[in-house]
């Protein structure tokens, strides 16, 4: 009788529900919201002091939490690299936070940790670099860590081979990721080997550096007199007093001349093929030597590459991922340096579409230097860029760093104040200019990382260049 009284109350649950009048569908939006002008940004300006060594300090005050964040640059970036040793100055920094100011590895970890602080070190081309975070009230005995592992890092043997040890180990891992092989060739086929750019680290060079080295490398770069120490949050300048007590030790020195060799010449545009037996996809890296960060196009280079590559919604990511769906991803930049870094374009492709994706990627050069870009396009990628800014620049690690970025390329103190205003000027005619002057379709190295016996066919029968061979040996030693 239970089932039968459960059954008839379904059916009569059912009757009254079909009963009622199925509900309106509801409406979503099909177009998405206008964006408003982009919001003007200042960044306060950073109080900048100098210690009798030639330290440079600035002083950024932000509120908030009582959080300092401390950036310090110096010279020892990859350029920096001696031209029979590549990889020494990122070996170098890797090692600052091995041992330093008489203690080991493990004791300087806990130390830092005991101050609920982090400690980070790296390196780039243009710079070496040491970060730290840490509450206001611990910044002192932070500070003076921070101080040890800058001027006073003991690179202890045991580390030194452990460390080593792993670098060898990604070198070999190397050779199966194409990736690092097509970027590893690309960087040494644009360049050579004669300049800095164009330099690959190998075993042979990892296996030569000892400590003697690496003291070396620290005494001739790492000197107060090419560095800066940028202190943001909850700081002002009355910290001058500890800072210079605690920085006051180390030591002046001449660091050599930085010297920047221009880029070789470009000839006409060739494909380089590195057989990848058996890969599933097709490593792509094109592009050439462009243009160095100090240049008065930054603005401009910066919307061509949002429009070109940049961004999800560009040209390039939009053919080849969207429409072609040749790729998970495509882009395009400009690494600016010091120097004059290289234009490139990339992506991971299906192999059976590798010659397909390298027209569909020259079309894309062609037409961003043949055509006027059209007026809601241009909007919308200066729009990306300027209401970005604000997001890029929350954290107080953040805006520490681009004001470290500041003092690595010279730039202006002041430099954020009016970065939305020169972006919003940006002109179609300006993009088209800097596309014809910065992009080279007709001069450009071209590197495929892939199984040769699938694409080199279709490579050989397009009209881009010739085809030239390659093996992995050449960028992965």
């Amino acid at each position: 009788m239970k089932r039968l009284a459960s059954a008839g109350f379904v059916l009569l649950v059912g009757a009254a529900c079909a009963a009622q009048p199925a509900p309106e569908p509801l409406e979503y939006p099909t177009t998405p919201p206008t964006t408003g002008p982009a919001p003007s940004f200042e960044m306060s300006q950073p109080v900048e002091r100098a210690l009798p060594n030639g330290l440079r300090v600035l002083y950024l005050p932000r509120g908030g939490l009582p959080l300092v964040q401390a950036f310090l640059v110096s010279r020892g970036g990859s350029m920096d690299d001696p031209s029979d040793n590549p990889g020494l100055a990122a070996f170098t920094a890797e090692m600052l936070d091995e041992g330093a100011g008489g203690r080991d590895a493990l004791e300087l970890a806990g130390a830092i940790e005991q101050l609920g602080a982090t400690l980070t070190v790296g390196e780039s081309w243009d710079e070496a670099q040491v970060g730290l975070q840490v509450l206001r009230e611990q910044l002192p005995d932070a500070l003076r860590l921070m101080s040890d592992v800058v001027i006073r890092p003991d690179f202890p043997e045991a580390e030194l081979a452990r460390v080593k040890e792993e670098r060898l180990t990604e070198l070999a891992s190397a050779r199966d990721e194409a990736a690092v092989i097509a970027g590893n060739a690309f960087s040494s086929l644009v360049y050579g080997s004669d300049h800095p750019y164009g330099r690959l680290s190998t075993q042979a060079s990892i296996r030569g550096i000892d400590r003697s080295t690496l003291v070396d490398f620290h005494q001739r770069y790492y000197r107060p007199g090419t560095s800066t120490l940028v202190l943001a949050g909850a700081v002002d300048a009355s910290l001058h007093s500890l800072v210079e007590e605690i920085f006051a030790d180390w030591e002046q020195g001449a660091v050599p001349d930085l010297a920047i060799p221009g880029p070789p010449p470009m000839p006409e545009t060739r494909i380089f093929l590195v057989d990848k037996p058996a890969a599933p996809q097709s490593e792509i890296r094109l592009g050439h030597p462009a243009v160095s960060r100090d240049t008065p196009d930054y603005y401009a280079l910066q919307v061509l590459n949002t429009l070109l590559g940049g961004s999800f919604t560009s040209r390039l990511n939009q053919n080849l991922r969207e429409t072609h769906g040749y790729t998970y991803g495509a882009g395009s930049g400009f690494a600016m340096r010091l120097g004059e870094g290289p234009f490139s374009a990339g992506a991971a492709v299906v192999t059976e579409k590798t010659d397909s994706a390298l027209i569909e990627f020259f079309g894309e050069l062609t037409r961003i230097r043949d055509e006027v870009v059209p007026t809601d396009e241009l909007d919308r990628a200066k729009q990306y860029l300027a209401l970005r800014l604000p997001q890029e620049m929350e954290t107080t690690g953040q805006v520490a760093a681009r004001v470290a970025e500041l003092a690595v390329y010279d730039l202006p103190l002041d430099y954020y104040d009016d970065y939305v205003e020169r972006t919003m000027a940006v002109t179609a005619a300006d993009v088209q200019r800097v596309a014809r002057e910065y992009v080279h379709p007709d001069r450009t190295v071209v590197v495929v990382v892939g199984d040769r016996s699938v694409v080199e066919p279709g490579l050989r029968a397009l009209p881009v260049g010739a085809v030239e061979i390659r093996e992995i040996d050449e960028f992965v030693r």
